[in-house]
């Protein structure tokens, strides 16, 4: 998707990374049990085992709000079991049932991968399915509305529509914002839901400063900050959550964050869920939880097309053909020079011939630079006869084209592998994605040698603060590798914790308690183990885990108090 066709959403996709393998396993199970029951009619009691399976997942699936994917896993459960109770009946009629059985398993894998790709789900596009099997099941149509009315996470199709700086509506931005600050420090330090005059002043400044804003506005943005700060000392205290919430949303009074940000979706659920009027204007008037027509059949053509198995041997086929090129143009100019032997004389035409055929598939996968690099490469090839290492260079940079359209292709269809912006277009993915694994792997093993640092430390009995010395240094190392994999949360933090080292808090250790020593360790470490799980994340292309994210800064904040 392009940055404008970006969502906002509060699904929470690390719970579906960390499933993705287990829904793999079950869907490929159920397609193994299907296969061998049509093969074989005496494997009927194995449609039960799937019926199970896929019972469990749709409830795993309502469990993490996965909506759409748990109603087509608990009609997929109940027609695997359809299946087994008619498999002495009508041939035609199990025949047709299954045919729809292995399209709803095929879509179910596919919609998963769509939404960790795209990171937004889209139940509507798992309706027709749905419904497919739900006529064999005797259910009722189900439409669209309903499906949307249904659904848990809120999914805001264009966020930047639906949102309005302050610095852009004439209003007193400063006042507003220490307004809105007033109220929200009464927030985060209530804990027992009593208020006192004064603070119930700031509270209704803070109510005040965001309808006077909405009036300005009539946004998505503005209008939920209306709503859930409405009579806002009744709902006190707030969980942890909602008070994230309202941080953000003083952090929006600056444009501090990216609008896409899940809290900007997560302010939006807390409103519908304060207010049920608000809840049904924001379908109607915003049109929340809905795609344009556009978009929708965009992500169609992506829940038909190829999936991540198919891209990855695509690359793995394109990728031999341009090394067999190199290995044909190696062999020519070799022996143009006198240096090949007889048996590798190797003519234009064969390399004319390779290019143009890859030049061809380029095409055919929509890859229109890395086929016109292609067909240059055949051209300049034409009228070699002893090629200079310049001509060369010019040959290989064309053929970086092609290699570097078939890795992207494959990374644009494996989820969280697009991590970081290709500003050099003459770079070589391959060794780019080699750089990124050589630094991920020595800051790993920074942050274990940083680690077993402090573990020898407590546990010698000597207590040589000499073994902590190199600590910041190497913490310091680690957070640049992150700043650089762009993980700047996690680099942040780590900066932070070198220079309180430095700064007094390893004089501390030397002379601190064993009880302090403990606490001062533990809060150390759970930084450490923290970055270390921020690198595992990527290089396994996962999220970042906003919990072990959270537990490091409050560990870091208990060492710079």
């Amino acid at each position: 998707m392009t940055q404008s066709a970006k969502t906002a959403t509060n699904f929470d996709l690390s719970s579906l990374h960390i499933l993705r393998n287990e829904i793999g396993s079950v869907l490929k199970d159920a397609e193994v049990h299907l296969r061998e029951f049509y093969d074989d009619p005496d494997q009927a009691p194995l449609l039960l085992d799937s019926a199970n399976n896929l019972s469990q997942l749709s409830a795993i699936f309502e469990l993490i709000a996965f909506n759409g994917a748990g109603l087509l896993a608990e009609n997929l459960s109940a027609s695997y079991t359809l299946l087994h109770g008619n498999a002495d009946g009508d041939e035609d009629e199990n025949e047709i049932l299954m045919t729809d059985i292995s399209e709803a398993i095929m879509l179910l894998d596919r919609y998963v991968e769509f939404v960790l790709l795209k990171e937004t789900p889209e139940p509507a596009l798992l309706l027709p399915i749905i419904n497919k099997l739900g006529g064999h099941l005797g259910h009722a149509v189900i439409e669209s509305t309903t499906l949307n009315q249904n659904i848990n996470s809120v999914i805001i199709a264009d966020p930047q529509a639906n949102y309005a700086s302050l610095s852009t509506l004439g209003l007193n931005v400063r006042a507003l914002t220490q307004a809105y600050r007033a109220g929200l420090s009464v927030i985060l330090e209530n804990k027992d839901g009593v208020i006192s005059d004064d603070e119930r002043q700031k509270l209704d400044g803070m109510t005040k400063a965001c309808a006077l804003i909405a009036q300005h506005s009539d946004t998505l943005f503005w209008q939920s900050a209306k709503t859930i700060t409405q009579n806002i000392a009744n709902d006190l205290p707030l969980s942890h959550a909602k008070k994230r919430i309202l941080v953000y949303l003083e952090q929006q009074f600056s444009d501090y964050l990216p609008i896409e940000d899940r809290r900007f979706a997560e302010m939006v659920s807390f409103a519908c869920n304060k207010n049920k009027e608000f809840a049904t204007l924001a379908n109607q008037k915003y049109a929340l939880n809905r795609v344009s027509d556009t978009k929708f059949s965009e992500m169609q053509r992506f829940l038909f097309g190829p999936n991540r198995e198919i891209t990855d041997t695509l690359n793995d086929l394109i990728q031999e053909q341009i090394e067999a090129i190199k290995q044909k143009v190696d062999k020519f100019v070799r022996t143009s020079n006198g240096m090949g032997e007889i048996g590798d004389m190797v003519s234009i035409d064969d390399i004319k011939t390779e290019l143009n055929s890859l030049s061809q598939t380029m095409t055919l996968l929509e890859l229109a630079d890395a086929s016109q690099a292609l067909t240059a490469a055949s051209a300049q090839v034409s009228g070699w006869q002893n090629p200079t290492l310049e001509d060369l260079d010019t040959f290989l940079d064309k053929l970086l084209v092609a290699e570097n359209s078939a890795i992207f292709l494959a990374k644009s269809h494996t989820p969280g592998a697009v991590k970081l912006p290709l500003h050099n277009r003459e770079i070589s993915l391959h060794q780019l994605d080699t750089s990124y694994e050589t630094l991920v792997k020595e800051a790993r093993s920074n942050l274990t040698a940083a680690t077993l640092a402090l573990t020898d430390y407590i546990t010698d009995s000597n207590r040589d603060i000499m073994n902590l010395q190199n600590t910041p240094e190497m913490i310091r190392q680690v957070a640049g590798a992150a700043a650089f994999l762009r993980l700047s949360v996690t680099s942040a933090q780590l900066y932070l914790l070198a220079r309180r080292l430095e700064n007094g808090l390893l004089d501390k250790v030397k002379t601190s308690p064993d009880s302090e020593l403990i606490r001062i360790s533990n809060a150390w470490a759970d930084v450490l183990v923290a970055a270390d799980f921020e690198f595992e994340n990527f290089e396994e292309n996962r999220p970042t885990n906003e919990q072990s994210i959270l537990i490091s800064q409050n560990s870091l904040n208990q060492l710079v108090a």
